[in-house]
């Protein structure tokens, strides 16, 4: 089994697993590739939903403060949310556990599991949103002067490790949208 963990990440796991499943408890990102067994079933646990699988790759994001998101690769998972509630998805499914409660949704992979091959890809994405990633990627402060900034959309795919200052230029030169950086504070206002 081979594990890729996200900016602001946390996984905790046995040195050995023993018994009748392989357990492990995740506070962040992570991309699992798990090794079929089928005696004993890999289990990821998160703050608000238990992902349990053979074998198979996924996704699963659980960053405080935003929705608990487990997107299917390949293979099949299930997924039990808080409630109680489990979901078997298929690849190119997610289950989205947020506020409102829990759904599967249809969705194109490539959109949450790019950056474990060191890129963000994106389409129609909120600046509030590439920020969140952004932030926890270059530890940044943001902050918006204008709300309606946050809404400005966005389509397209950044290095994850290029010069966070070279990536809010090209923002800046698609769009109405300007970045003051000081640090690592940026205060985002529109033209």
């Amino acid at each position: 089994t081979k594990v890729w963990l996200n900016a602001g990440t946390k996984l905790r796991y046995p040195v050995k697993f023993i018994g009748k499943e392989r357990r492990v408890e995740l506070t962040g990102e992570a991309y699992f590739d798990v090794t079929r067994d089928e005696d004993v079933p890999f289990v990821v646990e998160t703050s608000r939903s238990a992902v349990t699988v053979l074998g198979t790759e996924f996704c699963v994001r659980d960053y405080a403060g935003e929705a608990n998101l487990t997107t299917l690769v390949q293979g099949s998972v299930s997924v039990e949310d808080q409630r109680g509630n489990a979901y078997l998805i298929r690849p190119g499914q997610q289950v989205n556990i947020g506020k409102e409660g829990s759904r599967v949704l249809d969705v194109e992979t490539i959109y949450f599991t790019s950056w474990k091959d060191g890129y963000y890809k994106f389409r129609q994405a909120t600046l509030k949103e590439i920020m969140t990633t952004l932030s926890l990627w270059y530890g940044l402060n943001v902050f918006y002067q204008n709300e309606s900034a946050k809404h400005v959309e966005f389509t397209g795919k950044v290095k994850r490790y290029e010069d966070v200052g070279n990536l809010l230029r090209k923002f800046e030169q698609t769009e109405n949208v300007v970045f003051n950086r000081k640090g690592n504070n940026v205060i985002i206002q529109l033209k």
